[in-house]
């Protein structure tokens, strides 16, 4: 692992981190089970209930996923308060910092900080994307049971409860 990156932010995109994300490049064993930024903007823009959040380093945009919520979701979840993270990536060069890591960290109190009323974060991640399944798992996503069929395969739908997060600071 090279040295992790210290400052790690989000922030909702804006047009001048397109020329940075747009240079993203995934590996061929990665590039099945996330779409690329443009590709995932390219829906934001279709869909006013999908959000772009750009993951920064140090103010650079080295990450980027999207936050989707609304009735497009149900296909993944029937809880109408529930945020959908969909097209989490770190671009390769940053890869094995710690970005992912310290990102999905944040996620919470982020999303909690836009969706005030939202009480859970899903996400489905390909059966084959361990090193995925394990990230998520040890940020505090918990399996669901649920299984679904995704444009690479079968996908498990995970659950961080926002409800409980501050649980243990009581």
């Amino acid at each position: 692992m090279e040295k992790e990156i210290e400052t790690i932010t989000l922030t909702p995109y804006l047009p001048e981190h397109l020329h940075e994300l747009s240079e993203f490049y995934l590996p061929g064993t990665q590039t099945p089970f996330s779409a690329l930024p443009e590709e995932s903007l390219k829906y934001c823009r279709e869909d006013c209930d999908r959000h772009p959040i750009v993951i920064l380093a140090e103010g650079i945009p080295v990450g980027f996923f999207v936050l989707h919520i609304g009735g497009n979701i149900t296909s993944f979840t029937n809880n109408k308060k529930a945020i959908l993270l969909r097209g989490f990536l770190v671009d390769q060069k940053h890869q094995g910092k710690g970005v992912a890591k310290k990102a999905l960290q944040i996620l919470p109190e982020f999303a909690k900080g836009i969706f005030p009323n939202k009480d859970s974060i899903i996400l489905a991640v390909n059966v084959m994307n361990v090193m995925a399944k394990t990230l998520y798992a040890k940020s505090g996503y918990q399996d669901t049971g649920i299984q679904k069929e995704g444009r690479s395969g079968l996908m498990e739908i995970m659950e961080y409860r926002l409800d409980t997060m501050n649980k243990d600071m009581e």
